[in-house]
């Protein structure tokens, strides 16, 4: 298939210093072979699956779910040791031990139609969203609704609280975006480009707390300010189908990904507000997340496939795997030791840090590129697939070690 000759952007000027990437020198991270040590990544389609991320063998798969809708949301807890879920059904929100095999110990919102799901930075309460057009906080320790919101007139499609979980963020199909403020209960009048552009996935960026990036349903990429809840800007028809999933990188307040069911991968410069580079995969991209190396980049895609990239070498991916028979709903990977205590903590270490030095101005004056990827061979196969180990909910079963919810969800 042929590539671009166009010279590609400089991506890697945004992305962390290549002396003193985490995991070794940049030679070897070049080869995609010394990425961070033990840090795993969670994928969602017809089932979970959990993958060791620098051979992406599979070390765990399990649904507890109904079998006969896909997995559509998950997310780690703040310590590594639980998954929360929910699928495209709504049949219910699950939060699973994954310390050794992976065990359900948590129902939540049964029969309530909630297909997206969040964890606050502690781990202690879970948001959620759906098709019934509520949006909901519970709380883990009660194990009890803590609250509900009727904001929304349209389904949910993503949740999010912001760095230091004072406000949360909700995007609907109808194009509204509502921010909640967590502290005085109050919501924000509803704010959006309307029903033109319906809402796939919202994240904050974890340096700059007032940043929400949105992805839409029309291919464009909005830029919120949270606090007049008005447009930075807007990278219109950045994607030529429905933008599917957003990231910003956790290393570098400049970069933000976005995916979408055309193909690309886009890198942007938020700063500058310009695309830095395209690349153009053989299926429909479907999820999409940083390792908190800030260097590497997990993808998604609608045939089922995970596609691992360096942001160095972005031409092509560093390893495919075969991952689900239906499209990949969510993927995320574990937080690093030095992201586990909570995500408000850690940003202030980002500023810091030598690995997340910002580029020079002038590199981001550079030319877009756009290549073609064409499928590479798998480089693994799923585990054969292991039945869960449901915990009766009768059973003092709301920790992984017994020592109480504290422990489990990384609270002090």
């Amino acid at each position: 298939m042929h590539e671009s000759v166009a010279e590609p952007g400089d991506v890697t000027a945004l992305s962390p210093n290549r002396a003193q990437s985490r995991g070794g020198g940049g030679r070897e991270r070049l080869r995609g072979t010394t990425m961070q040590d033990n840090i795993r990544l969670a994928s969602a389609g017809d089932d979970i699956k959990i993958w060791d991320s620098s051979s992406m063998t599979v070390v765990e798969q399990f649904n507890p779910h109904s079998a006969t809708h896909p997995v559509s949301s998950l997310c780690w807890s703040s310590n590594n040791h639980c998954l929360v879920s929910a699928s495209g059904s709504g049949d219910k929100i699950v939060v699973s031990s994954c310390k050794s095999k992976p065990v359900p110990f948590l129902e939540l919102a049964e029969g309530k139609r909630q297909t997206c799901v969040n964890f606050n930075s502690s781990s202690q309460y879970v948001v959620s969203g759906g098709l019934d057009n509520s949006v909901n906080i519970w709380d883990l320790k009660s194990k009890r609704l803590h609250r509900s919101l009727k904001d929304h007139k349209d389904e949910i499609t993503s949740v999010t609280f912001n760095g230091n979980d004072s406000y949360i963020a909700s995007g609907s199909m109808s194009g509204e975006i509502i921010l909640y403020n967590v502290t005085t209960n109050l919501s924000s009048a509803p704010f959006g480009h309307g029903s033109n552009q319906p809402i796939r996935q919202l994240k904050y960026s974890y340096v700059k707390k007032f940043l929400l990036g949105a992805a839409s349903d029309s291919g464009s990429v909005t830029l919120w300010d949270t606090h007049s809840q008005n447009p930075l800007h807007m990278f219109e028809s950045a994607h030529k189908a429905p933008a599917s999933g957003i990231c910003f990188s956790p290393m570098n307040d400049l970069l933000l990904v976005t995916i979408g069911l055309d193909k690309r991968i886009i890198c942007y410069d938020v700063s500058s507000k310009i695309l830095l580079q395209t690349i153009v995969a053989e299926s429909p991209l479907t999820a999409v997340d940083f390792m908190p190396d800030g260097a590497t980049l997990a993808v998604g895609s609608s045939r089922g496939k995970v596609y691992l990239y360096d942001l160095r070498m972005l031409s092509s991916p560093i390893k495919t795997v075969n991952a689900h028979k239906t499209s990949v709903q969510c993927i995320q990977f574990q937080h690093s030791s030095t992201h586990k205590t909570s995500k408000s903590s850690s940003r202030s270490s980002l500023a810091s840090s030598n690995v997340a030095k910002k580029a020079p101005t002038k590199s981001t004056a550079i030319i877009s590129g756009t290549h073609t990827v064409k499928d590479m061979p798998s480089s693994s196969t799923p585990a054969q697939s292991q039945a869960p180990m449901i915990v009766d909910s009768k059973e003092s079963a709301v920790n992984c070690e017994k020592p109480g919810m504290n422990v489990l969800i990384g609270n002090p």
